[in-house]
């Protein structure tokens, strides 16, 4: 019995027997504290850069000098970083393209090209209204 629990152990130690799924698992197990570890890194990182930032700036002094301006500039600042308008200009410009788009309007479209070059605007080598003489 001893002799299978030991075969056992080293087909787990070396992988052998295990299909594909155990073995993804089990890297991903070994990797994990590397991700979390560059993870903590960039936080590190971030958080010195943002102190630099701050001593290059100025920032104390600026706060207490015109603490209204530095709260504008963080609020846009957040504003653009959080997507700005998008979220509520979103909806309209999607209405405005799938209407822009729609079948009934490109014909409209292709009409209006039409009448166009039928009254000679679109052709450079004929005179259009503007250039006629008057």
């Amino acid at each position: 019995m001893t002799g299978t629990c030991r075969a056992g152990e080293r087909a787990v130690r070396t992988g052998e027997g295990m299909d594909s799924n155990e073995r993804a698992a089990e890297e991903e197990r070994g990797r994990a504290p590397d991700l979390s570890g560059a993870i903590h890194d960039l936080g590190v990182e971030a958080r010195a850069l943002a102190a630099r930032f701050g001593r290059a700036v100025e920032l104390e002094r600026r706060m207490g000098e015109t603490p209204g301006a530095v709260l504008g500039i963080a609020a846009a600042a957040g504003f653009v970083l959080g997507g700005g308008l998008w979220p509520l200009l979103r909806p309209f410009v999607k209405a405005a393209v799938r209407s822009a788009f729609s079948p009934g309007n490109v014909l409209a479209w292709g009409a209006a090209l039409g009448t166009l070059r039928a009254a000679r605007w679109l052709e450079p080598d004929q005179p259009g209204p503007s250039q006629l003489p008057h």
